[in-house]
């Protein structure tokens, strides 16, 4: 029996059970995706998570614009399965590819909004899943969409049928391996960012690359330095088995200039310094890693938060531009992370060029011309305060200034966008019980930090140097829970935890225009235009982890059910 066979008896593809799917397939024609489409994809598509590799989240896109963006209104909804959402779609040539939790991919006609065909997997849950089964993005290549899947395989399908072209298992999901975002297609090459590191096991998170065809693998890089390796040492002398977290939650970025790829990776496990049992950096956690894309062979490491002890990993997109620093122009990659403060390096070298802030924070004193955090030495646990009655007032709370929601740059303003929170929690250092989480600390549920009357504001810096041009806050204060898309109309949009979806001004941060959803707006906006119209598309409704902190501070009500992807157009 065929791979395609097979699904349907299972019945993972229900393409063909809606009316119109098959039909839609064999009439339709399919233009094959290409690297140069990948590369400078038209602007009516969305052919990426950030629609470019570069990461900048940027549509050029103008019909919608800053005088008329007032007139935007609902053009169609799509409720998509229950579980948690924070979904990008991409589009091609009219089609929506809407990733939903548990492996579920929708085709959708982009205009109308009618299902053409879907693809359901199903899988068995290891006891990790239980709050992380969700399915960020996915990708499109040739005539494919690409799925990596919770059970942690990647899976090829028909982009015009859902079927099932082939599906390749890449580690053992009984061990907590998984797959929670999209893979990213460069050079002829699916590359992927494994997670599921939380727990020991005589393995590590890792990043791969795969052949579009049949899904094998053509290299893996782990994301933790082994004994024996480069950077093994920064573990100390733990055995392979403990050294545990190095996930890469999130897509990477590429530069064809350098051919280096740009991934990030989270914490260390556990949380706490004191509960690895070594002093080291432990490497190559919470670092942006280069990698040479022929071969992942590793170029560069830049640790953002080493030593870290309160989880404020770094597991985020880079945004690739160009600008000039001193009368130069330099090649540089702005990174932003959990702790309230983003760097800017060299993507060639990976040289530390400054630092700015970007949230409040309480741990980070300074950085050193190399680029390692001076940190606060009040915040620094010793061994006399594991189990201890003392209790640390650390900024951010381990949500993070920043989370998911990934910020977008706009090459008409040279502005860089991104929703951030502001919030505090307090922290004992524990001894990890076995069976455990492994943290080696307990938080409190978030808390305000003091003096503040808010959580979110929308913020524009200058990536040059770091300066906020301006901020955008909501009245209720809710906390940013989208991510930013700016486009070539002058907007910038955004998203909160009180179901607000807005656009604003590019330039000065005027509110422009706004409407309530159903839900916290959690997933990553994007444009397309079809038959020379142009749409907004956003989800909400996902319910994310720090959406339901954040509004006890600010006593929002967040409704509970499934995600809801909107679309929006002018009249």
């Amino acid at each position: 029996m065929t791979n395609t066979g097979r699904c349907c008896v299972l019945g993972c593809v229900l393409a063909g059970f809606f009316g119109g799917a098959l039909a839609w397939a064999q009439e339709t024609s399919f233009e094959p995706v290409t690297d140069a489409m990948i590369q400078d994809p038209d602007p009516v598509d969305w052919l990426n998570w950030r629609r470019t590799l570069d990461g900048w989240g940027y549509s050029p896109l103008d019909q919608i614009n800053r005088d008329n963006v007032h007139q935007l209104g609902l053009v169609w909804s799509w409720t998509m399965t229950p579980g948690l959402s924070q979904a990008t779609p991409i589009v091609y040539d009219g089609v929506m590819y809407l990733p939903n939790p548990l492996n579920v991919v929708q085709a959708i006609d982009a205009r109308t909004g009618d299902l053409l065909w879907e693809y359901r997997k199903q899988f068995e849950r290891s006891p990790d899943d239980s709050f992380r089964a969700r399915t960020r993005s996915i990708a499109i290549y040739d005539d494919k969409i690409y799925l990596n899947t919770n059970d942690a395989h990647i899976v090829a399908l028909d982009a015009r049928t859902g079927a099932v072209v082939w599906d390749h298992t890449v580690a053992d999901n009984r061990l907590g391996y998984r797959y929670t975002s999209g893979p990213i297609v460069v050079s002829g090459k699916i590359v992927a960012g494994m997670t599921g590191c939380e727990r020991y096991k005589d393995g590590t998170c890792f990043i791969s690359a795969h052949d579009p065809q049949t899904g094998a693998e053509l290299w893996r890089t782990s994301t933790v330095a082994q004994p024996g390796d480069p950077g093994g040492d920064s573990w100390g002398d733990l055995p392979a088995t403990f050294r545990a977290g190095g996930d890469a939650w999130i897509p990477g970025s590429y530069d064809p200039g350098t051919n280096l790829m740009y991934w990030s990776t989270s914490q260390a496990k556990p949380w706490a310094r004191l509960s690895r049992a070594t002093d080291g950096d432990a490497l190559y956690t919470n670092s942006v890693i280069a990698l040479d894309i022929e071969n992942g062979e590793m170029q560069w490491y830049f640790q953002v938060v080493p030593e870290d002890n309160w989880d404020m990993d770094s597991p985020y997109e880079s945004t690739l531009i160009d600008m000039v620093i001193n009368g130069v122009v330099r090649k540089v990659l702005i990174h932003t992370s959990k702790i309230g403060w983003g760097v800017v390096l060299d993507r060639e070298t990976g040289q530390f060029l400054h630092s700015f802030r970007t949230a409040f924070d309480n741990l980070i004193m300074s950085w050193t011309e190399e680029g390692r955090p001076v940190f606060n030495p009040d915040q620094i646990p010793t061994l006399a305060d594991v189990d201890s009655e003392k209790t640390f007032e650390v900024c951010p709370h381990y949500h993070g200034a920043r989370n998911l929601n990934s910020p977008s740059y706009s090459p008409l303003t040279g502005l860089y966008y991104m929703g951030l929170n502001n919030s505090c929690m307090d922290v004992n250092f524990v001894s990890d019980e076995p069976g455990g989480f492994y943290a080696g600390m307990r938080a409190s549920r978030v808390k305000m930090v003091p003096g503040y009357d808010y959580v979110g504001e929308f913020v524009a810096f200058d990536p040059v140097t770091g300066a906020r041009q301006w901020e955008y806050r909501q009245p209720s204060g809710a906390a940013m829970t989208a991510a930013a898309l700016a486009t070539g109309g002058g907007i910038v949009f955004g998203g909160a935890a009180d179901r607000r979806f807005f656009a604003l001004d590019a330039d000065t941060g005027a509110a422009l225009w706004e409407m309530r959803l159903n839900g916290d707006i959690s997933g990553a906006p994007v444009s397309f235009e079809v038959e020379g119209k142009q749409y907004v598309a956003v989800g909400a409704g996902g319910r994310i982890a720090q959406t339901t902190s954040y509004a006890r501070l600010t006593g929002e009500d967040i409704p509970q059910g499934s995600g809801v992807i909107w679309v929006f157009a002018l009249p």
